[in-house]
């Protein structure tokens, strides 16, 4: 017994067609929900004019998805920008940037941004 006959194919090929989309579309989607902003920013200050920063950005492939720019102001004036090509760990971006000596209180923000997408920030007050 036939209940359905697919004559010359053309239901076959919608079927394909959307299973492709479907395909194409799940690729896509796991793509953009693997890409994410850094989760945060921490930093550390020394009596001798340094300052690490260590940006929490956990990534499988730290060449392709990374921490491509970190931005450092003080008292809301950018005093460095530095620009990376890929992240010195697969859990974050970590560095130090030598200011100098700066009078207690001076503020301190430093910003970090993802290749992909999103930043971070953190701040902190001169000891």
């Amino acid at each position: 017994m036939i209940i359905w006959q697919d004559k010359g194919g053309d239901v076959m090929k919608k079927i394909n067609m959307a299973l492709l989309w479907a395909m194409l579309f799940g690729v896509l989607l796991a793509n953009a929900a693997s890409a994410h902003p850094p989760k945060g920013v921490s930093l550390s200050w020394s009596p001798d004019g340094r300052l690490a920063v260590n940006v929490d950005h956990s990534v499988n492939d730290p060449q392709k998805h990374y921490i491509n720019k970190i931005i450092v102001y003080v008292n809301d004036s950018i005093a460095v920008q530095k620009e990376y090509t890929s992240q010195n760990s697969g859990a974050g971006q970590s560095d130090v940037f030598v200011l100098g000596t700066l009078p207690s209180g001076t503020n301190i923000k430093v910003e970090a941004f993802c290749v992909i997408m999103g930043s971070a920030s953190g701040a902190m007050a001169v000891p």
